[in-house]
């Protein structure tokens, strides 16, 4: 493993974090938060928040790839108990920062509204079930959670879930 993503994936990775409480009965991939202050060491938020964008440039880039076709399903319609959410990234005061799933219920061209769909743990003045408005040009990643538990798209967690893995089988 390389010094950087070690590095990277020891600072950022904080437990406590995931998808819906219906999503995560088939797929427990989280979002991601940055260690700030004690937990960080050194590392400010400006330069964790860098660091991260480096670690998930190549997943991040399929996501966005792939972000016009999920977003004509998405305007197409879903199927029963499918759920459609877009990751983005809320940054508090202290320049903290936290990806969220936010689950869309519009999107007009490059504007879209949703709720947080997820427990935040790091950013303070957010809350799960608070209403966002923010540009495609924010997003991260895309999700569609099936009825039974399964998804499509979320490459960004799907890849960061796998080196978390990676680092566990090296302790």
């Amino acid at each position: 493993m390389s010094f950087l993503r070690a590095a990277l994936l020891s600072l950022l990775l904080l437990p406590g974090l995931g998808l819906p409480a219906r999503a995560q009965q088939m797929q427990p991939d989280k979002p991601v938060a940055a260690a700030t202050g004690a937990e960080a060491g050194s590392v400010d938020p400006a330069q964790s928040m860098a660091l991260f964008d480096q670690l998930i440039a190549k997943p991040m880039k399929e996501a966005l790839r792939t972000l016009p076709q999920a977003k004509k399903r998405f305007e197409a319609g879903l199927k029963p108990g499918e759920t459609f959410y877009l990751t983005t990234r809320v940054v508090d005061a202290d320049g903290k920062f936290e990806q969220v799933f936010v689950q869309v219920t519009q999107w007009e061209d490059t504007y879209v509204q949703g709720t947080i769909a997820n427990t935040l743990q790091t950013v303070q003045g957010y809350s799960t079930g608070q209403t966002l408005e923010f540009t495609t040009s924010a997003v991260y990643d895309w999700t569609i959670v099936r009825a039974e538990g399964s998804e499509e798209g979320n490459y960004v967690g799907k890849f960061l879930d796998i080196q978390s893995r990676l680092d566990r089988l090296g302790e």
